[in-house]
C-alpha cells in the first residue's frame, strides 16, 4: 500500500465498513469499499461483546480488499463511537502565601491535577491504578477561585488559596484496547484512533462551515452521535442512547418478526410498495407501506424527541439548522419530526450522503447517507487532523494516546503517571499556628521545580506535542518548612496608622504576642504558636492603648450625699466631630477633650412651679408668685451652667412636690408689710378664721387675718353686764 493511502475501518454496531482512501490534489479517492454485517451478538450499542466475532468480519474485509488491490494491509485507521466519550468534572486547590504569585507552570499544575481529580472520579478500582483506567483526550477550564471568590485567570495573582474547576473527556482504556484487539487478531495494529463524530463533522461541517451554528446527527443502529458547531470550532460532542436498533425492535413486537426480518423490512420499506415476510411462526404477512409507518411513528417520534433534547442542551437553545447522517436518519418521518422539535423549517433539516461531499471520487456505488462517518475516518487521517495518535517517550518509555490540538507536555507526562505536584517542586510538610484563637494552617515552601526537556531543549509544562516527541524529566525537589514573619501573617502594613494628635505626630501599630511575649513582626514563626493579636482599629482602641480613658470620673456630694459624675471623651477629625468607633486611617488630624460636667445634668429637675395666687391679707389684695430655688455650691449661689469639680458640696431643693404645699403663710411677706406693731411685738394669724402660724400652707382666695399681740385681747374682752 502507498504511504499516500490508507486502509479505513468503521467498526459500527451493525456493520462493519472497509475503505482504501488516497489524498489527491483534488481531495480525496476511494479505490476501494466494502460493507459487511456483523456477526450476531458481536457488537450492542457501539461496544465490542465478542472480540473474536469482531475480528472475523474486520478480516473477511481485510482479505477481500486485499485481493482487489493485490497488496497486504498491516494497520488501519479507526474510529472509537461517541458512546464510549465519557465527560467528568474535577477540581484541586492548594494554599499560598500571601506574597506569593502564582506562576503559569504553577496554574498548568493545578489544572492536571483536576484532571487527575476527574479520573479518580470515573475509576471503580483504585488499586489498578486510576492513571491507567481512562484515556484523557482533553480538558477545559471551568472556573478559577481566588480565596472562595471566581477569578478569570489565576496567573500573577497573590491570595491565600488558589482552586481550579475542569471539566475533562476520556476514553476508557477498555475501548482502545478491544478495538486494538480485534484489530490483532486480525493481522492489523493501530494506524491511528479518532471519534467517530468528530470524523463525521470533518468532512460534512468542515471549518469553514462551522462559524454556523449547525448541528450533526449520526443516526446508526445502537446510538445516535451528536455534534453541534459554532463560532468557527465545534461547540461540543453528544450521544443518544436511542437509534435504529428501537425502532427494529418496535417492527419485530408488533408483526412477531425475527431480528433480522424486521431490519429489512425497514430498510427495504418504500411508498405504495407492499413488504412480504414470514412471522417467527411462518405466516407469510403482507404488510402495507402505511401499516408498517403508523408502527414505527412512536419510537421514530420518541428518537427525534431525545435528539432534539440533547441539541439544545449541548447548545443551549435551538441551532440554526442539522445534517442528518447514518444509516437511522433514512427512516420515513424522522427528517421532519426532529424538525418540529428543534422548532426549524423542514428545509433546514436535512439528511446529507456522498453525493453532498464533492472532494471525494471513486467507488460511487459507496454512498448513502451511512457512507459520511467512513469517509471522514479516512478524510481526517490523510489529513493528519489532531486526534490522530501521538507517539512519545516520557524517562525511557513509550506513551501512546490521542493527540487533541492543545495536546501538551504536562498532559503527557500526566498520562506518564506522573504526580502534578512533583512537577513544580512538592511543597515542604505544613504546620499551624494560633491566631486569636483560630487555627491556620501555613503552607511549606515549593522547592525547586522539575526540569523538563523535549528532544533535548528545556520546555514548559505548556509547551506543544508532536508525534516522536522525547521527554526528560527530573522531579523536582521537595520544598522545606514554612518560613513566614509574623508581619506576613497578620499584614503589618494594614494595622499600622501615622496622624496627628492633638497636634503631635502619632506612629500607631498593633501589639502581637506570641506564646504570651510580645514579639517583633520579623519573629520567624514555629509550628504551634499561639498568637494574640490586638490590633488598634479605632479610637477607642488607639486611647486605651495610649492609657486615655474615655471616661472620668468626678465625685462630689449633693445635700450631704456621695455621688459621682462622668466627664466624656469628644473627638474631633479634620475639624468635625466623630464618633470614637471612627475606623482609623493614616493622614486624619485628630484633636481631643473632655466635655466639663455642667451642674443642671447632676441635679434633680427644679418642681414644676406652682401658679400665681390671690390671697386676701387684713383685707388688701396680694398676688404671690413662687421664688425658684437657687443651687449653692461651697456655700456660693451658682447658676445651672456650673462646671462641676472633684469634691463639690451642693446644696439644692427643686421645691415641693404637692402643689397644694407651694405657698405658706411666710410667703405672703414678700409683698405684703404688716403693721408696726405686728412686726415688733408679733401676734395671732388666721387663715379663713381658723388660727394658723407662719408655715401653714395656702391657697388661692384664702383670707389671712394678722393681729397684733393686745388688740387680739381687746377684741376678746367680756361682754359687759
Amino acid at each position: 500500500m502507498s504511504m499516500e493511502e490508507v486502509f479505513v475501518l468503521d467498526i459500527g454496531t451493525r456493520t462493519i465498513a472497509g475503505l482504501v482512501m488516497a489524498a489527491t490534489d483534488e481531495g480525496f479517492e476511494i479505490k476501494e469499499a466494502r460493507l459487511l454485517q456483523q456477526l450476531p451478538g458481536a457488537m450492542a450499542d457501539g461496544q465490542i461483546h465478542h472480540i473474536g466475532s469482531v475480528a472475523r468480519t474486520i478480516r473477511k474485509i481485510k482479505e477481500e480488499l486485499e485481493s482487489a488491490c493485490g497488496y497486504s494491509f498491516r494497520s488501519a485507521a479507526v474510529a472509537a463511537a461517541g458512546r464510549s466519550l465519557l465527560t467528568e468534572t474535577g477540581s484541586s486547590s492548594f494554599d499560598l502565601l500571601p506574597t506569593q504569585r502564582l506562576t503559569a507552570d504553577q496554574v498548568r499544575a493545578l489544572e492536571l491535577d483536576a484532571v487527575r481529580n476527574a479520573v479518580e472520579k470515573l475509576s471503580t478500582d483504585s488499586a489498578a491504578g486510576v492513571m491507567h483506567s481512562f484515556l484523557c483526550v482533553g480538558y477545559s477550564v471551568i472556573q478559577y477561585y481566588l480565596d472562595g471568590e471566581p477569578i478569570g485567570s489565576l496567573q500573577g495573582h497573590q491570595g491565600r488559596h488558589a482552586q481550579a474547576e475542569v471539566i475533562a473527556t476520556f476514553l476508557p482504556r477498555i475501548v482502545v484496547d478491544s478495538l486494538g484487539t480485534a484489530l490483532s487478531e486480525a493481522d492489523l495494529t493501530m494506524d491511528t484512533l479518532t471519534l467517530e463524530p468528530i470524523a463525521a463533522m470533518h468532512v460534512v461541517v468542515p471549518p469553514t462551515m462551522r462559524m454556523l451554528n449547525i448541528a450533526l446527527v449520526d443516526v446508526g443502529a445502537g446510538t445516535s452521535d451528536l455534534a453541534v458547531s459554532a463560532d468557527g470550532t465545534v461547540k461540543g460532542y453528544g450521544m443518544v442512547a436511542y437509534a435504529g436498533d428501537a425502532i427494529t425492535k418496535g417492527l419485530a413486537d408488533h408483526f412477531l418478526l425475527d431480528f433480522k426480518v424486521a431490519e429489512k423490512v425497514k430498510v427495504e420499506l418504500r411508498p405504495d410498495e407492499i413488504s412480504t415476510c414470514q412471522d417467527v411462526f411462518g405466516n407469510t404477512l403482507h404488510l402495507a407501506y402505511e401499516d408498517v409507518l403508523a408502527v414505527i411513528k412512536p419510537r421514530v417520534e420518541i428518537l427525534a424527541e431525545k435528539i432534539a433534547q440533547e441539541i439544545i442542551k449541548l447548545n443551549g437553545g435551538p441551532p440554526k439548522g442539522a445534517i442528518l447522517i447514518g444509516g437511522g436518519s433514512r427512516v420515513p418521518g424522522f427528517a421532519e419530526l426532529l424538525a418540529k422539535h428543534l422548532e426549524l423549517p423542514e428545509n433546514l433539516v436535512r439528511i446529507r450522503d456522498r453525493s453532498s461531499l464533492e472532494i471525494v471520487q471513486g467507488f460511487p456505488h459507496f454512498n448513502g447517507p451511512e457512507a459520511i462517518t467512513p469517509i471522514g475516518i479516512g478524510c481526517a487521517h490523510l489529513d493528519r487532523l489532531a486526534m490522530e495518535l501521538i507517539h512519545v517517550t516520557v524517562n525511557g518509555s513509550h506513551l501512546q494516546f490521542l493527540n487533541m490540538a492543545s495536546s501538551t507536555v504536562g498532559e503527557a507526562l500526566l498520562h506518564a503517571g506522573l504526580d502534578p505536584a512533583e512537577l513544580v517542586g512538592r511543597p515542604g510538610p505544613a504546620f499551624t499556628v494560633e491566631l486569636n484563637g483560630r487555627c491556620i494552617t501555613l503552607p511549606g515552601t515549593l522547592g525547586e521545580p522539575a526540569v523538563i526537556q523535549k528532544n533535548g531543549e528545556p520546555c514548559e509544562l505548556s509547551a506543544p506535542l508532536a508525534d516522536g516527541d522525547q521527554l526528560v524529566v527530573r522531579a523536582g525537589r521537595p520544598g522545606s518548612e514554612p518560613r513566614i514573619t509574623l508581619g506576613e501573617l497578620i499584614d503589618e502594613k494594614a494595622h499600622s496608622f501615622s496622624l496627628s494628635l492633638n497636634g503631635k505626630q502619632l506612629e500607631v501599630k498593633a501589639a502581637a504576642l506570641v506564646n504570651g511575649e510580645k514579639e517583633h513582626f520579623n519573629y520567624i514563626l514555629k509550628d504551634r504558636d499561639k498568637v494574640i493579636l490586638n490590633p488598634v482599629t479605632d479610637f477607642r482602641d488607639l486611647f486605651k492603648e495610649l492609657g486615655v480613658p474615655l471616661e472620668q470620673e468626678i465625685p462630689f456630694y449633693l445635700n450631704g450625699e456621695a455621688r459621682i459624675a462622668v466627664e466624656k471623651l469628644e473627638l474631633l477629625i479634620n475639624g468635625s466631630r466623630e464618633s470614637l468607633r471612627t475606623p482609623l486611617r493614616s493622614g486624619l488630624e485628630v484633636r481631643y477633650f473632655r466635655k466639663p460636667c455642667l451642674l443642671r445634668d447632676q441635679i434633680p429637675a427644679p418642681k414644676e412651679g406652682a401658679p400665681q395666687i390671690t390671697v386676701s391679707v387684713n383685707g388688701q389684695s396680694i398676688q404671690l408668685t413662687r421664688k425658684e430655688p437657687v443651687p449653692l455650691v461651697n456655700g456660693q449661689e451658682v447658676s445651672l451652667d456650673y462646671e462641676l469639680k472633684p469634691y463639690d458640696r451642693i446644696e439644692y431643693s427643686p421645691g415641693a412636690d404637692n402643689i397644694l404645699e407651694a405657698y405658706i403663710v411666710t410667703d405672703i411677706f414678700r409683698d405684703f408689710e404688716p403693721d408696726e406693731v405686728f412686726s415688733r411685738k408679733g401676734g395671732t394669724i388666721l387663715v379663713n378664721g381658723e388660727t394658723a402660724g407662719f408655715t401653714t400652707p395656702i391657697k388661692h382666695g384664702d383670707t389671712i387675718e394678722l393681729i397684733p399681740y393686745g388688740a387680739e385681747i381687746a377684741n376678746s374682752g367680756m361682754p359687759e353686764e
